[in-house]
């Protein structure tokens, strides 16, 4: 929007209220337009528990490469956060999903199902233990934003607002991910933590 337009607008003959109006308009436009493609999180009654669960909008992404056994394939780890509320006592969890682009024929071990996850944040090493075991347990009853073509089921790990925050500002992570033979680092693969800060924000009343 030029300076030149609002120069006319103000400028133009007729009464004050109307560009008034008109400039509260176009404040509301540029603010709609500067937040384009930033999503809010997102809340819903789970149908199945009863909770009702405040959903990030976008997970975080980790990746690991498989180049030995095909080109571009990957195992993929994704972390959302959630919080659950179920007769107004607050809960927070990071919903996961493990995953492949490998085909199952190829693979020497199965995927695993890890009841521990250690996060590294900056300097940080964070441990995320299993909440119990199926995410309805934790008041999830119904799957959310499950990986495309892949019937991998969530593991929900415990957590709270203080370490979501600390995750949000954190300027490098990474995965650890145990499996029965070694220990895999998955890096951050699609970042997601502007979405994530954005969650964190709307629960702790920021926004």
């Amino acid at each position: 929007m030029s300076h030149r337009f609002l120069h006319r607008v103000f400028r133009s003959p007729g009464p004050r209220h109307w560009r008034s109006r008109l400039l509260g308009a176009l404040l509301v436009l540029c603010a709609c337009a500067a937040h384009a493609g930033e999503s809010p999180p997102r809340e819903y009654l789970d149908e199945e528990t009863g909770a009702t669960v405040t959903l990030e909008s976008e997970p975080l992404v980790f990746a690991y490469a498989r180049r030995e056994l095909a080109a571009n394939a990957r195992d993929y780890v994704t972390l959302q956060a959630a919080a659950v509320n179920r007769g107004g006592k607050v809960s927070y969890v990071l919903i996961s999903y493990v995953w492949s682009t490998v085909d199952p024929r190829m693979r020497e071990e199965p995927l695993p199902t890890p009841d521990v996850l250690l996060l590294r944040a900056d300097d940080r090493r964070i441990q995320l233990s299993a909440r119990g075991h199926t995410a309805r347990e934790a008041g999830i009853g119904m799957a959310v934003d499950a990986p495309a073509g892949s019937n991998a089921t969530p593991t929900v790990y415990s957590t709270d607002l203080a370490t979501l925050r600390f995750i949000a500002e954190s300027r490098h992570l990474a995965l650890a991910l145990d499996t029965e033979r070694t220990t895999l680092t998955y890096d951050l693969w699609e970042d997601r933590r502007a979405a994530l800060n954005r969650f964190v924000r709307h629960m702790s009343g920021a926004d």
